[in-house]
């Protein structure tokens, strides 16, 4: 039993088989993964809905337009910065956790075997056994302090990206989608004589399909079904969207637009 445990821990990374081939598991990638999906829908149902808001209020494409840049420019900056402050601050958080822990592997290792032991035992290995392992893990600090981390902190250092790229990610992608709900009302700012009407169904729909698309991208590391990951994304959106255009309506018969300068 212990030489079976062992050879586990020893791999790293153990995939399962089906049909006799890999399963890929994209958890490496779950920080990046989720960066995009925040940064694109952000930029899609943010300034989507910000766009729509003022589409409501205005019907006017260049007053529209410029709502929705400097929204889409407002929120790279604050996103951007605050996807790198946050991933930072965790990060800082599971080093100081990391450097807690090999304080007490190196000057308190008796403990740390106790831990271990207990962990094991809990798992179902009899103390013998238990103690045997954590003797084996504690020959190696890096093995015992990863045992540790994930064990008792419940911490994967491992998974966690750059900071500086993860805040880039997230301004880049909240450009891209930032800009398609604004792209029919520049066009229609350009050719002054184009249909209002058409540029806001046009920048619903390029809202929708971009939204399914990045859902059913997105079931690769979520596992739902395409329909279902779709249906998510172009769902919570509309909401968004809809209830934006709808409050915007509202707010023009309290502030009519010949009030403005």
């Amino acid at each position: 039993m212990l030489e079976k445990y062992i050879n586990i821990l020893n791999k790293k990374s153990l995939m399962k088989q089906e049909k006799g081939e890999e399963l890929v598991h994209y958890i490496h990638e779950a920080d990046t993964f989720r960066t995009k999906v925040f940064g694109i829908q952000d930029g899609l149902i943010g300034v989507g809905a910000i766009v729509l808001g003022a589409a409501g209020f205005s019907h006017d494409s260049i007053a529209v337009l410029v709502a929705g840049l400097i929204a889409t420019i407002g929120q790279a900056f604050s996103m951007g910065i605050g996807e790198y402050i946050s991933t930072r601050v965790r990060m800082q958080v599971i080093q100081n956790e990391i450097r807690k822990e090999k304080y007490q592997l190196r000057k308190f290792p008796d403990m740390e075997k106790q831990e271990l032991v207990e962990f094991y035992i809990k798992k179902g290995f009899n103390k013998e056994v238990s103690e045997k392992i954590a003797d084996y893990l504690l020959k190696n600090e890096d093995v015992a302090l990863e045992e540790m981390l994930m064990h008792e902190l419940k911490v994967f250092p491992e998974e966690f990206d750059s900071p500086i790229r993860l805040g880039f990610l997230m301004s880049f992608y909240l450009i891209i989608g930032g800009l398609i709900p604004i792209l029919p009302f520049a066009i229609g700012a350009y050719f002054r004589q184009s249909e209002f009407n058409f540029a806001l169904i046009t920048s619903i729909l390029l809202v929708i399909i971009t939204l399914g698309i990045f859902g059913v991208l997105g079931t690769k590391y979520t596992g739902l079904s395409k329909h279902r990951g779709a249906l998510e994304q172009i769902g919570t959106g509309l909401i968004a969207l809809m209830g934006s255009y709808v409050a915007g309506m509202v707010l023009a018969h309290f502030i009519p637009v010949s009030y403005l300068p």
